[in-house]
């Protein structure tokens, strides 16, 4: 097998399960692919928009990106759910899972703490 077949065939992909105790659910939190997380940049550096539209946006990538179902392997969230989830649903518990999303996808420099600091404030590229 050559070196190339060896790394398709690898699996790389960080797994995290979270415990959303607000809603009574536990979600895998996957790491983001090389494509998802350049695209990522696009969400910061859209100027047509304003910053909480922006930030809007980068929460519902990281949601939809990211989420999965631990049962079933499917995603938790899709485009459509980002309405209802984010006019409805708090922000301690959004804030919760993007930071996660992020610190898995190794886009945090440090971890989010179990009181759920660190916000996407602390978004920072790697060294």
């Amino acid at each position: 097998m050559s070196i190339v077949d060896r790394i398709k065939a690898s699996e790389d992909v960080d797994r995290e399960l979270v415990d959303i105790p607000e809603w009574g659910v536990a979600i895998e939190i996957r790491s983001m692919s090389a494509r998802q997380r350049a695209g990522m940049a696009n969400y910061a550096e859209d100027d047509d928009h304003s910053n909480s539209e922006r930030q809007e946006a980068l929460w519902g990538f990281l949601l939809t990106s990211c989420c999965f179902d631990p049962d079933t392997g499917e995603r938790v969230f899709s485009a459509d759910d980002m309405e209802w989830l984010l006019n409805d649903k708090s922000f301690k518990v959004i804030d919760r899972l993007t930071a996660k999303c992020l610190s898995v996808s190794a886009v945090l420099r440090d971890s989010v703490d179990e009181a759920g600091k660190g916000s996407l404030d602390s978004l920072t590229e790697m060294e």
